[in-house]
């Protein structure tokens, strides 16, 4: 059995642990290990990981789906002219069809769910995804309330986002 400094001297590759965890390594679509951070001076600094909860999965699922229901709200309530489309980036999208409004209404959301993903270890991503969800219940539900005026409404004039 060789000693410690023996076995030290045998490996030839670096340790891995001595260079910082990449954003987005070959790991983080093809399957590799790392799920929590277990170490407790890891446990100070950030690091990556290549696995994920079912529970983020589907937490951010349902984020991307009330993303789609705002989109389809906001196009019904436009089409029957209850509302117009505050957002001048989403009014644009809409001048050129449904298709390319659902498409930008679904893609600029998306790419931030991936980061948000990405970097679930951080404390600002476990403030702003429930925070997310928050905010679109109130559109979905501002929404709803425009399409079945369950409140009176406050001015003549409504407004989607």
């Amino acid at each position: 059995m060789p000693s410690l400094g023996e076995e030290t001297a045998i490996r030839t590759v670096s340790d891995r642990r001595k260079r910082p965890t990449p954003f987005i390594s070959r790991y983080s679509f093809t399957g590799g290990q790392r799920k929590i951070i277990r170490r407790g001076e890891d446990k100070k600094k950030y690091i990556f990981v290549d696995l994920y909860s079912t529970r983020l999965f589907a937490t951010l699922l349902f984020l991307l789906i009330l993303n789609v229901s705002d989109s389809y709200f906001t196009l019904a309530l436009v089409r029957e002219n209850i509302a117009v489309e505050i957002n001048p980036l989403m009014a644009f999208f809409l001048g050129y069809g449904s298709t390319p409004f659902i498409s930008a209404k679904f893609l600029i959301p998306a790419v931030p769910v991936f980061i948000l993903c990405i970097c679930k270890n951080r404390p600002m991503t476990k403030i702003l995804l429930p925070l997310a969800i928050f905010f679109y219940l109130l559109i979905i539900l501002y929404e709803l309330n425009l399409m079945y005026q369950v409140l009176p409404p406050f001015d003549k004039l409504n407004y989607v986002f």
